[in-house]
């Protein structure tokens, strides 16, 4: 199977301010290798933090300089992500693998999927989980960057095989009925067709707004609050998950 992985930077506007951010990308290439892409990052991260200097040099030397930044703003760097697609396929199957790093090039997360196994999602172990139930967190998309608090964590390799033992007792139940309850079929648990995808592999996070403003970002797109987040805003988002705890309530 040969892939292609594309790199692009995700920005937004010093302008703009919590808790709901919107963003603009970059597109900065399409690699044949996972290390050439990262390579190419790493230089995009020294050259973002050189004009970085650049900028702060020139609006404490320049009036003219500071009075431009105070009207248009500048632009600022939250994260870089790397997808891997499948070559010769339709862009919508053809999704092998997604990687997220910070503004400063440290990996943030990425998709976990049995590749030997038609890439399954078989949970996570506690230590792949990042966030719990009540953390503040930036979920950073193309298109936003939106402060949410987390209201549940992936499911775990436990929770998997769960769902697989129930899934299969339900299969046992289906197959000893007719018509296919042929005694001649071996049928192994191995044989249940119910498993989980890239799409599982994700948190249940809400974000401020009305009614139930719930949404299931996926693990790469999860990241700490790229700048630090007030009190207030805390506190909201705090009080967004008890309310919908409530609303959920049996």
């Amino acid at each position: 199977m040969k892939t292609i992985f594309e790199l692009i930077r995700i920005y937004t506007s010093s302008k703009a301010r919590y808790p709901l951010r919107k963003t603009r990308t970059y597109d900065l290439g399409l690699f044949s290798t996972l290390a050439k892409a990262e390579t190419q990052m790493r230089k995009d991260v020294n050259e973002c933090q050189e004009y970085e200097q650049e900028r702060l040099k020139d609006i404490a030397e320049d009036e003219e300089s500071r009075n431009d930044e105070k009207r248009f703003g500048h632009e600022i760097v939250l994260a870089y992500k790397i997808t891997e697609y499948e070559l010769d396929m339709e862009i919508y199957n053809s999704t092998q693998s997604v990687r997220t790093y910070t503004a400063d090039g440290q990996p943030n997360d990425e998709c976990l999927l049995d590749t030997a196994c038609e890439r399954h999602f078989k949970g996570r172990t506690p230590d792949q989980i990042r966030f719990q139930p009540g953390d503040i967190v930036e979920v950073i998309t193309e298109w936003r960057a939106e402060l949410c608090v987390v209201g549940h964590a992936q499911p775990t390799t436990e929770d998997y095989a769960n769902y697989r033992k129930r899934c299969w007792e339900e299969c046992r139940k289906d197959c000893s009925k007719p018509p296919c309850c042929d005694k001649s079929i071996d049928y192994k648990e191995e044989y249940c067709r119910f498993h989980w995808d890239y799409s599982d592999d994700g948190y249940l996070t809400y974000s401020l707004g009305e009614g139930d403003t719930h949404f299931h970002p996926e693990s790469p797109l999860v990241f700490r609050p790229t700048k630090p987040v007030s009190k207030a805003l805390r506190e909201k988002l705090r009080a967004k998950l008890e309310e919908m705890k409530r609303l959920h309530e049996p």
